[in-house]
């Protein structure tokens, strides 16, 4: 199986959220190889425009070529959103995951950002004193399928991700793939 992806990282909203960038990164099977292009990246900074409420604009491209012997482990976007906080510390605003699409085709991915309460109002107010509000160790964390169950989380916004893709011997390891008109809107 090849998949053959070229994407933006459109935008994101993020009420009141100022000055935002995204970190990117694949989480994918073993099986999977990344051919061409790059597994993980940075966006350049985004302010808000006047008039925009809370929409920052990355439109950041990115391409790659993958392959693997079966589906297992199909490859994951992952996304963290960060900014800064009163006094100009980074800080996480959001972290997402979506899996890239399975049909050929153009694709809008509207990807629900979160980030991780603290587990006490008295931890809560040692990470903010600190600068250091709780984040996730391993940025791949929203990909993974096992302890979702015990993370505390609060929504934060979402991120656009425009996505063409291309599949190719899909038939030959038993796959149908339908023929794909122009989709709507993924909301994951």
């Amino acid at each position: 199986i090849t998949l053959v992806v070229a994407k933006q990282i459109e935008s994101a909203f993020f009420s009141a959220e100022d000055n935002l960038y995204c970190n990117f990164c694949l989480q994918r099977g073993q099986d999977w190889q990344v051919v061409a292009g790059v597994e993980e990246g940075i966006t350049q900074v985004a302010s808000l425009p006047p008039g925009s409420m809370g929409k920052v604009v990355w439109n950041f491209p990115l391409e790659m070529t993958l392959k693997s012997t079966n589906v297992y482990g199909w490859p994951q976007l992952v996304l963290s959103v960060h900014g800064t906080d009163f006094w100009n510390r980074d800080v996480v605003r959001g972290y997402g995951a979506t899996h890239l699409p399975t049909v050929a085709g153009s694709h809008e991915l509207k990807v629900r950002m979160f980030r991780p309460l603290s587990s006490s109002p008295l931890q809560q107010f040692i990470g903010w004193l600190n600068g250091r509000p709780p984040e996730f160790i391993d940025v791949k964390r929203p990909a993974m399928p096992t302890g979702r169950e015990v993370i505390r989380v609060e929504s934060t916004g979402t991120v656009t991700v425009k996505v063409n893709v291309v599949t190719r011997n899909m038939k030959q390891f038993g796959y149908s793939t339908p023929i794909h008109a122009h989709s709507a809107p993924h909301k994951i």
